[in-house]
């Protein structure tokens, strides 16, 4: 698969599950049930309004209590995460990953929906070659996997969900062996059937017998035995038949940061190439659009001598908690230190980054229940006298 080039409309499903805003919760759940789909997009007057995914009727079920009297609003997700058709694979699944969402609804160009695209549409279009750089599950696998005795409540399981993001729990006997297993799916089933599913017990609710794999296995075989089965996750067992971790499209696809790492280096390897070639720096703006065609995705900010923001591109104001960066005049140093990088002021002055030198540095921060992580490089913009005018930040 060329994820470098092809672009997200050959992967996206054209035929998008839609509700209206005037839908209620019970509705959105029957519509989910009927046509077995993870996503339904809110659209109204053919905007895209809002998306409701299997995950959200998870987060709802055990943080509300109960979905009795909700409507579709209360249900979804807004604003929407969208690309335009023209995006590349590449950027599309970066995208997804850095903002952990596993939908994302795609445009034209004039914004109106043509498509929406998961991890397992991208996954399908995986070639053998990829599955080659792995080579056994164990490779792919995640190994933090919910695991509940059968005697648990679908409380029990639906808090571990979404307290542990698992979209799974597997119920085990005392030697950790697989007895059966509950998806989101089955969440969304049991929500349109049952007026007070939280109640029932995981014995009576579950899947059973489990698909497993062990981590020896082929990973090209398991995606294969889930493609087949119309299964999305995989026990993997050890030796003694104990679940040791859990295969899912989600860590398949994930495998993909890697190579997504690589790519925006060679992008902007080359584009450094082309201004080095010219021995001048151009006015800002020029440079961050020059950026911005080899590096989409990428956040990128630029300030003047003084650290004042003037420039920053749209992808910054889509991270979440870093929107102050959109604000021009804004002191750069100010909101650094508020996000949690105090030290910042020794780096933002033109001695420290003299020499082309570049600076590197992690932030973490947190937004509700959420934790994200982004890497910023700094680095001076200089003018063809090369002279200090400023500072360029680039952040994933």
């Amino acid at each position: 698969m060329d994820t470098n080039q092809k672009p997200i409309s050959e992967l996206m499903i054209r035929t998008v599950c839609e509700v209206s805003t005037d839908f209620s919760a019970a509705q959105v759940l029957e519509l989910m049930h009927r046509k077995s789909v993870s996503s339904v997009l809110v659209i109204e007057e053919r905007l895209t309004l809002g998306i409701v995914t299997e995950r959200d009727v998870v987060r709802n079920l055990h943080r509300v209590g109960g979905l009795q009297g909700l409507s579709c609003a209360d249900l979804m997700q807004a604003p929407v995460v969208t690309v335009e058709q023209t995006e590349n694979c590449m950027d599309v699944y970066h995208l997804m990953s850095s903002r952990r969402i596993r939908h994302i609804a795609v445009t034209d160009a004039e914004g109106l929906l043509v498509g929406v695209v998961s991890e397992g549409d991208i996954l399908r279009d995986f070639g053998v070659e990829y599955y080659m750089r792995f080579h056994d599950v164990g490779g792919a696998m995640a190994a933090e996997v919910g695991l509940l005795p059968e005697t648990a409540s679908v409380a029990e399981v639906v808090a571990l969900m979404d307290q542990g993001r698992h979209s799974c729990v597997f119920a085990v006997d005392a030697a950790c062996r697989p007895l059966g297993v509950l998806t989101e799916r089955d969440i969304v089933r049991l929500c349109h059937l049952h007026e007070n599913p939280e109640r029932l017990s995981l014995a009576e609710t579950m899947s059973k017998p489990v698909r497993t794999v062990k981590q020896a296995d082929l990973l090209h075989d398991a995606v294969k035995t889930m493609d087949q089965a119309h299964i999305r996750r995989l026990a993997v067992v050890d030796a003694n038949g104990s679940v040791c971790g859990v295969l899912t499209h989600h860590e398949v696809v994930s495998g993909l940061e890697g190579q997504y790492v690589s790519y925006l280096k060679d992008m902007l390897q080359r584009q450094e190439e082309v201004l080095e070639s010219r021995q001048a720096v151009v006015d800002q703006k020029q440079v961050l659009e020059n950026i911005l065609r080899s590096a989409t995705g990428t956040a990128v900010v630029a300030t003047d001598r003084a650290c004042r923001i003037a420039y920053c591109n749209p992808a910054v104001a889509a991270m979440p908690k870093l929107q102050d960066f959109a604000t021009p005049g804004r002191d750069l140093r100010e909101v650094l230190t508020r996000l949690g990088w105090p030290g910042c002021t020794e780096i933002l002055l033109p001695g420290a980054l003299r020499d082309g030198r570049v600076h590197s540095q992690a932030l973490d921060w947190t937004v509700g229940q959420d934790n994200y992580h982004a890497e910023l490089q700094i680095s001076l913009l200089i003018d063809d006298a090369n002279l200090p005018q400023g500072y360029l930040l680039l952040l994933r």
